[in-house]
């Protein structure tokens, strides 16, 4: 008995000692997604669950792909093998994932493939629609192996990888292809007929190679190309009246010299061609013997320019167009006439010495205009020209003189900036000759006006009744040194006015009634000479105050106790701020009820004796130090009063003295 007892404990113990739990798996498990990345594996897992969906192993260390385990996942339909140091996929291994769908191979080394991964590629991608080998450092014909047999792919992306040429067996291996992404290789050349096998294609992006011209480009069934930031000169669209679908169109960052030849037939809705070298002249510069554009056609079937280029013709569906960072000096009568649906146009950083809009009709759709940072000396709107404009921008040009109406005449204008012109305001009381005589702007009586800009004009005066009837709600008049803002300049103003810029104009002070803005939220009058405020109300809303570096040295409780409800941020550097004395700024840093910009480095001024003051930080200002400096001005008051008292007692006593010399003298003489 007692041997079969310790037998069949042998048998127990041999079976514990043989046992051993199943392996447990390094990813999480999602549903039937499958995670597993950022755990620094070598190898695919072959613990995980085979009817697993999606599977992540991006950013491990992955080095090759092979059949197993792969091979046993059947079920999946992404996988992502991303940021790893795949050099080898063994060439058929993704033929047996029937279900795949998704497969990413950005970020790997497929570049270093060996002969036999070039010769093969990656095998047969029976049901891949999006694949990503981006940042592989793939060579041309490396790609074009890997992409012999993806019938079914709609989405790819060979970008930031090493390629030169797209040739017309590049791309043969994926007929059904949607959208490609090429950006960031260094393609030269693109064959004729590279994209013939793509009769899906829509989007192209070839941004950021080294592409420097397109010659007949006929793709009507795309709708979508980017090609910004390669050297392109010229840009020319094979001669054809078929419809093209090409919507937007990015040539932004090249050498374009001229506008480019668009197709005469399309749906463009956006065109990019800023920082490129293109001149547009005016109808009279033949001076050099060089043709050059003449006016603009008002109809399509008139002849075009001498250039052969009359693409805006074609532009009736544009809604934005930027031609900025260019060099044209002139817009051709007529070039802008067609854009009837434009909303956005951009003409800043060019030559430009004027801007005329004459037609009744012209751009009657247009939103935002910039002009800014060109040479601008005139600006012409015509009759009902703008109708439609909302913001404008002329900052930084060199406009003088302008019809005294020009903004008022812009029915549904919001927002001017005229910054750093040279251009002064007419005030309410204008004869009405006056103001074309004396070449001022009205900037009254433009009832959908919001915001402002007339910093750094030169501006000496600022007129009363600048802004009547002009609802601003921002308001900038900074870095007008000298300017003086005669009492009512800003009348009306009161119950609208939100932000108000006064800095760098040297004023001494204020001959507005501040409190009565009832709205004001901002307010910056630093780099002045301002020496003390209004008395705010409780009615006020300001939130900002700037007062930085002027000559304040108190900032007394009457004047500032009515902003303790709604100030919330103050500057006051730069000011001769008296460490005695200013009870309610001393209360708010207390508080804590107000942020005082740079609190820590915030000085005051301190008496160290009877003759000099020191500046020391207001933080380290102590109740005894000013009572030391109340005494010592009790002190110095005491001495003066009793010097003062001495001194007419001396005098008094010298005239009595001399009096009586006098009577001596007389009665001497007698």
């Amino acid at each position: 008995m007692n041997l079969w007892v310790l037998l069949l404990l042998a048998v127990v113990n041999l079976g514990q000692a043989t046992y051993r739990p199943l392996e447990k798996p390094p990813c999480d498990m999602v549903g039937m997604e499958v995670l597993c990345h950022s755990r620094g594996l070598l190898q695919i897992p072959a613990v995980l669950h085979a009817d697993s969906k999606a599977l992540d192993l991006s950013q491990n260390q992955l080095h090759s792909i092979l059949e197993t385990p792969l091979i046993f996942y059947t079920a999946l339909q992404r996988l992502d093998l991303s940021s790893n140091q795949i050099s080898f996929i063994q060439p058929g291994v993704f033929a047996s994932l029937s279900q795949l769908e998704y497969l990413n191979l950005a970020r790997n080394l497929l570049g270093r493939a060996s002969p036999h991964n070039v010769n093969g590629g990656i095998g047969r991608l029976p049901r891949v629609t999006t694949l990503d080998l981006s940042g592989n450092g793939l060579y041309n014909s490396l790609a074009e192996a890997f992409l012999k047999d993806a019938p079914g792919l709609l989405t790819l992306s060979l970008a930031e990888n090493s390629l030169t040429r797209i040739s017309r067996w590049t791309l043969q291996g994926v007929p059904a292809l949607k959208e490609l992404d090429l950006h960031s290789n260094v393609i030269m050349e693109i064959e004729e007929g590279a994209f013939d096998a793509l009769p899906h294609l829509a989007r192209l992006n070839l941004s950021m190679n080294s592409i420097t011209c397109i010659s007949d480009f006929s793709l009507p069934q795309l709708r979508f190309l980017d090609l910004s930031r390669n050297s392109i000169e010229t840009f020319q669209t094979d001669t054809t009246d078929q419809e093209y679908q090409l919507y937007w169109l990015d040539l932004r960052e090249n050498k374009l010299s001229q506008f480019p030849d668009l197709p005469r037939r399309n749906q463009l809705i956006y065109l990019n061609v800023s920082n490129n070298l293109i001149q547009m002249h005016s109808p009279s510069s033949f001076s050099d013997g060089v043709p050059r554009m003449k006016d603009w056609p008002s109809e399509p079937h008139l002849a075009p320019d001498p250039s052969g280029n009359d693409s805006s013709m074609a532009l009736s569906h544009l809604l934005f167009l930027d031609l900025s960072y260019n060099e044209i000096e002139t817009i051709p009568k007529g070039f802008l006439d067609p854009m009837t649906s434009l909303q956005f146009l951009n003409l800043s950083r060019n030559c430009l010495r004027t801007f005329e809009v004459q037609g009744e009709r012209s751009l009657p759709r247009l939103d935002i205009l910039d002009l800014s940072h060109n040479d601008l000396q005139g600006f012409t709107v015509g009759i009902h020209g703008l109708a439609s404009l909302q913001q404008l921008y002329l900052q930084h040009n060199a406009l003088a003189a302008l019809p005294p109406l020009t903004f008022a005449s812009l029915p549904t204008i919001q927002r001017v900036d005229l910054q750093r012109n040279w251009l002064h305001l007419c005030g309410a009381s204008q004869a009405p000759g006056e103001p074309a005589a004396s070449g001022c702007i009205v900037f009254s009586s433009i009832p959908t006006l919001r915001a402002l800009n007339l910093a750094g004009n030169a501006m000496q005066r600022l007129p009363a009744g600048a802004f009547l009837q002009t609802p601003l709600v921002t308001l900038d008049l900074s870095a007008n040194p000298g300017l003086e803002v005669m009492p009512g300049a800003l009348t009306g103003l009161e119950s609208s006015l939100e932000v108000l810029q006064l800095q760098g104009n040297g004023l001494d002070a204020l001959h507005v009634d501040l409190p009565r803005f009832t709205r004001l939220k901002q307010l910056n009058l630093s780099e002045n000479q301002l020496s003390w405020l209004p008395a705010w109300t409780r009615e006020a809303a300001l939130e900002e105050l700037d007062l930085r570096n002027n000559s304040f040295s108190h900032l007394e409780s009457r004047d500032m106790s009515g902003l303790e409800g709604s100030l919330r941020r103050l500057h006051l550097a730069g000011n001769p701020l008296a460490c005695c004395g200013n009870s309610w700024l001393a209360a708010v840093i207390q508080r804590g009820s107000v942020d005082i910009a740079s609190l820590e480095d915030l000085t005051c001024r301190h008496s160290k004796d009877f003759s000099s003051q020191e500046d020391v930080p207001f933080l380290h200002v102590r109740p005894e130090d000013c009572e030391k400096e109340g005494l010592k001005k009790i002190n110095v008051l005491i001495i003066l009063i009793f010097a003062l008292v001495l001194s007419i007692l001396l005098i008094a006593l010298a005239l009595f003295c001399c009096f009586c010399r006098q009577e001596f003298n007389q009665h001497f003489k007698a």
